[in-house]
């Protein structure tokens, strides 16, 4: 914050403008004064006020020079005793204690003191500096008399009456800015406590909550970890926390506290549960390996084995930990899809087409998803060979890959836990967190089976369109977050096929759909987004093809 001294330099700056702009305008103005109360002097008056003028227009230019405002006192008084001397010459001219004239003086003194921040004393010396060169010229223009000497007591008394209420006005002023002053700084002073203090609160609310997070984090994540299904249930069997792995296999509609575990027990069941319940609440050491049949998400019942023990505090029961492994033969179930799989590789286009199948069904999108996503995708690829910039790149071989390549985008769904297969939302971020891994998956599957296929450029752009299908042009997509032209160009087309794809067929977790129209509105609102404005325009131009490819494949 500027000192005070600082402050009053740049207002006193600021001022002097004021005060020779002014004194200039009424030394033009009282010249017509002059023409009515001295005619036959009026040219000689009119030279004088202009001299003025040019002269209160000089030291509003050296004021303007003044840029480090150290002079701004000597400038205004130098203008105030230039405007005064100018009104003395005329009264002089005037037979000095005649001219009606002193009551210029008056307002030029009235108007350096109201407008010039002067302190008291500087106001009372300008003003009685003035009445003194007043009284000298009075005396030297005018015989002394009787009558003379009442007019000039008359004229000096009010001339030193004025310079007593200016005084007085000045010391107000004076008072007035000098609080103003030291209530801002000391605002300012409580304002900086109040900062440092609301900055030092904000730090320790954000390291507790920070320390309370980093514990939960660890906390969930130790639990996440778990391979088998994890639930902690009160004693009367209610579910209070799963962990991720029995959400996805049985969580279809829990609500913590309230939903009984007995829900996802089939009926014959039940008591195979109380037993193992209560085994568990009476035994020292805890139950282990207990056969019970469950009901997955999906309706289907599973073989499972339990562990379960106790949690207590202060001897008494708190929750009960059970441990859940299917046993149903998963594991058998897998050998044989990827068997299945390696009979399919008979041929590396019929392979690749069963995986985009499989991850489509996997997915539940609407039928003919990966017949209009090649369609989209080589109709982009044939609008931008167009593209003087791109005819080396959209080769006639680059467009056949690509409207193979792109049915692969979504390959990494395979690996997606169930529960996320089908209709279920992921609400967690660690839930979004193994969606989202779809694109590295998908894409080091593609990588694995390019190993064994060396040079193949198909194979090269799936890789690229599984990896990075999700990433956006201005860099907040996943999984590594590209953005612009580090995106590669086939995965950049793949992301607006994909977009109109999933807007006007819908998906499983938005199964409305857009128009066509929309979708083309949504497309063009996120170009330089979303989207690669290159793309953007490709895909404007040939809007009307995407349209009828929809129509044509939708309900084919």
């Amino acid at each position: 914050m500027k000192s005070y001294r600082e402050e009053l330099l740049e207002l006193h700056h600021r001022r002097v403008y004021y005060i020779l702009l002014a004194g200039a305008t009424f030394m033009v103005l009282f010249s017509v004064l002059d023409y009515f109360v001295v005619p036959e002097m009026f040219v000689e008056f009119l030279l004088c006020r202009l001299a003025g003028t040019a002269i209160c227009l000089l030291f509003v230019f050296l004021n303007y020079r003044d840029q480090q405002k150290k002079f701004a006192f000597a400038t205004g008084f130098s203008g105030y005793i230039a405007i005064s001397m100018v009104l003395l010459v005329i009264i002089a001219r005037m037979e000095g204690i005649a001219s009606p004239y002193y009551v210029g003086l008056i307002l030029v003194m009235t108007l350096y003191a109201a407008l010039a921040p002067l302190t008291m004393g500087q106001t009372l010396i300008s003003g009685l500096l003035l009445v003194l060169l007043y009284t000298i010229t009075v005396l030297y223009s005018t015989p002394l008399s009787e009558p003379f000497l009442l007019d000039l007591f008359a004229n000096l008394f009010f001339m030193l009456s004025m310079v007593g209420l200016n005084t007085t006005q000045s010391w107000a002023h004076t008072r007035a800015r000098e609080k103003e002053y030291t209530l801002r700084v000391e605002e300012n002073r409580i304002a900086e406590q109040l900062s440092l203090h609301a900055e030092a609160l904000e730090i320790e609310v954000e390291k507790r909550s920070r320390e309370q997070q980093e514990r939960e984090a660890r906390y969930r994540l130790l639990f996440n970890q778990i391979a088998d299904d994890v639930v902690l249930v009160s004693p009367e069997g209610i579910i209070l926390q799963t962990n991720s792995n029995f959400d996805q296999h049985y969580g279809d509609d829990i609500h913590y506290g309230e939903t009984p575990l007995s829900t996802i027990i089939p009926e014959e069941e039940q008591r195979n549960l109380r037993n193992i319940l209560a085994e568990t609440i009476s035994s020292i050491t805890p139950v282990r390996n207990r056969q019970l049949r469950l009901i997955k998400r999906d309706g289907n019942s599973t073989e499972t084995e339990v562990s379960a023990g106790l949690l207590r505090r202060d001897q008494a029961v708190i929750v009960i930990l059970m441990l859940i492994r299917d046993i149903s033969g998963r594991k058998v179930m897998e050998q044989k899809l990827l068997a299945s799989l390696e009979t399919r590789k008979q041929t590396e286009t019929a392979a690749i087409l069963a995986l985009a199948k499989l991850s489509e069904f996997r997915d539940a999108t609407s039928s003919n998803h990966l017949e209009r996503i090649r369609e989209y995708c080589q109709l982009l690829a044939i609008e931008l060979s167009q593209y003087p910039e791109l005819q080396s790149v959209m080769t006639p071989t680059y467009i056949e890959d690509i409207y193979h390549a792109s049915i692969l985008h979504d390959i990494g769904k395979v690996a997606i836990p169930d529960k996320f297969g089908g209709l279920d939302e992921p609400q967690l971020e660690h839930e979004h967190e193994l969606v989202r891994r779809h694109t590295i998956t998908g894409g080091d599957v593609i990588r694995e089976m390019q190993e064994e296929s060396k040079g193949s450029s198909f194979l090269e752009m799936a890789k690229h369109i599984a990896y990075f299908h999700h990433e956006r042009w201005d860099g907040r997509g996943y999984p590594h977050g590209l953005m612009r032209r580090e995106i590669p160009l086939a995965a950049r087309i793949m992301a607006l096929a994909d977009a109109y794809e999933e807007m006007t067929a819908g998906t499983p977790n938005n199964p409305t759909s857009k128009s066509h129209d929309e979708t083309v509105s949504y497309i063009t609102s996120q170009s330089g987004l979303r989207f690669d404005p290159m793309v953007v325009g490709a895909f404007l131009a040939r809007q009307d093809d995407f349209q009828a490819i929809l129509k044509r494949l939708m309900n084919a």
